[in-house]
């Protein structure tokens, strides 16, 4: 299933708020393992740094070679570019092999897209791609465990260390029009 080439920003509108819990992430991870099995990937590679839990995960469910890659938008974990940028690409090793490329979001597919070509550079054999989340207007990957247009916050992303403290993550608490905490 695939939509139209729009890429919103990360400031487009979201329906509500849906909280992940590792549980959730536990049943998502389960529920494209048994997606993705008749694929019959040989290696599975997380696009970090939110790809490569699911991935890892799906890794070890599958028992397959696991290698991250990292493509991302972001510097110390501001958003810097408008495009995303490979900063670690997939290893040779990869060459002649069944790839599956994880994420754990997508939205317009671009990180998909350039991580994709740079595997296809290492020469891999044939490359699917699966993300845990997508909102309704994505560019579908070949899997995908939820699709929802709510504000999706993913447990490993719910608090950020500020200080001593733990604090909600401040990207979200702008989305939800909060101030950020500081």
């Amino acid at each position: 299933m695939q939509h139209e080439d729009r890429a919103p920003s990360y400031d487009h509108e979201h329906k509500g708020e849906l909280r992940i819990s590792w549980e959730d992430f536990d049943t998502l991870c389960r529920k494209l393992a048994l997606m993705v099995q008749a694929y019959d990937p040989q290696v599975i590679i997380g696009i970090a740094k939110g790809g490569v839990l699911p991935a890892a995960v799906l890794a070890s469910i599958l028992r397959r070679e696991f290698y991250p890659i990292r493509l991302s938008r972001r510097h110390d974990d501001q958003v810097v570019r408008d495009t995303p940028e490979l900063l670690l690409g997939p290893p040779p090793t990869i060459a002649g092999q069944r790839v599956l490329l994880v994420d754990d979001i997508v939205v317009g597919g671009a990180t998909l897209a350039l991580a994709r070509q740079a595997c296809l550079d290492q020469g891999a054999a044939q490359i699917r791609t699966a993300t845990l989340f997508a909102h309704s207007f994505s560019r579908f990957p070949d899997y995908v465990a939820l699709v929802s247009d709510a504000l999706i916050v993913a447990p490993w992303d719910r608090e950020v260390l500020c200080g001593d403290q733990f604090v909600p993550h401040p990207e979200y608490e702008a989305q939800r029009g909060d101030e950020p905490h500081r």
